[in-house]
């Protein structure tokens, strides 16, 4: 019976991941993670589509474990290593809800050398906010985003929850420390500008760490250029005589003789050849 047992939970996770190779690799993360406390993917160049059945399958896997009961408990790891992947926009909603959960008590979240850009900062900008009840920590202490796309736009977001989130609590008996928010070597125009801005508004962040920093931005000037805006798009020109070019089919105005767009008639005319043939 418990063979059997195993065989169906083994069944139900290859089916979950997505396939035999993406289970295996949720097994080897499991038993890495409880030994070594902490999740490291680092350098795999996986896809948002790829974490989404990891991540699925290490959720069934804490259940079929036995680690997880019904109720939801954070997954004993300090460290997530998500760096050197793809990982876009379209995925990070998945890896931040994970993070805010079973990986919540985890105090360092490395998502460096991805392809995260402004639009991915929605999501991110929830890392950098107060935590659910059940986490052992109220607040991550490092989030590493370095070698990424974001801007400007989605810099001051990331920056102004942080230090909005931090300020809020901090008369707590414990207030949470400064947050270690790595920016470097992405496309954050004119950085000095944005700090001095942020810090005008009584954002209270810096380069360097000092008493009343909320958040700390190692290494901020060092950044790209901006990728280049990519080209409009070409306004396609009707070709001329050329017959079977013509995919929208006959002209009926055409074949009753009153067509009057002649060449630049997009429609064909038949045995001539094309539009105003």
């Amino acid at each position: 019976y418990i063979p059997q047992v195993r065989m169906a939970e083994r069944d139900a996770l290859v089916k979950i991941c997505g396939g035999e190779d993406m289970a295996a690799r949720v097994e080897r993360v499991w038993e890495e993670m409880m030994e070594k406390k902490r999740i490291d993917l680092s350098g795999q160049r996986m896809t948002d589509e790829d974490f989404g059945f990891l991540l699925k399958g290490l959720h069934m896997f804490s259940r079929t474990s036995g680690y997880q009961t019904e109720r939801i408990k954070p997954f004993p790891i300090t460290e997530l290593d998500f760096s050197g992947n793809d990982l876009t926009c379209k995925g990070i909603g998945d890896v931040v809800q994970f993070a805010r959960t079973q990986g919540s008590d985890a105090t360092l979240i490395d998502l460096s050398n991805n392809k995260l850009d402004d639009e991915a900062a929605v999501e991110l900008a929830r890392l950098v906010k107060n935590y659910t009840s059940f986490a052992t920590h109220s607040f991550i202490q490092e989030l590493l985003l370095s070698g990424n796309s974001l801007g400007k736009a989605g810099a001051t977001k990331l920056i102004q929850y942080a230090h909005w989130e931090r300020d809020r609590y901090k008369t707590e008996n414990k207030p949470p420390p400064p947050l270690k928010l790595d920016l470097s070597d992405n496309c954050i125009e004119r950085p000095a500008d944005l700090i001095d801005e942020l810090v005008s508004k009584r954002i209270k962040c810096a380069v360097k760490v000092e008493s009343d920093t909320t958040v700390h931005l190692p290494d901020f000037m060092d950044q790209r250029d901006p990728p280049p805006s990519p080209p409009p798009p070409s306004r396609s020109v009707l070709p001329r005589g050329g017959g079977n070019r013509y995919d929208s089919g006959e002209c009926f105005d055409f074949q009753k003789g009153r067509c009057s767009r002649g060449a630049g008639c997009r429609f064909s005319h038949g045995g001539g050849g094309g539009g105003g043939g």
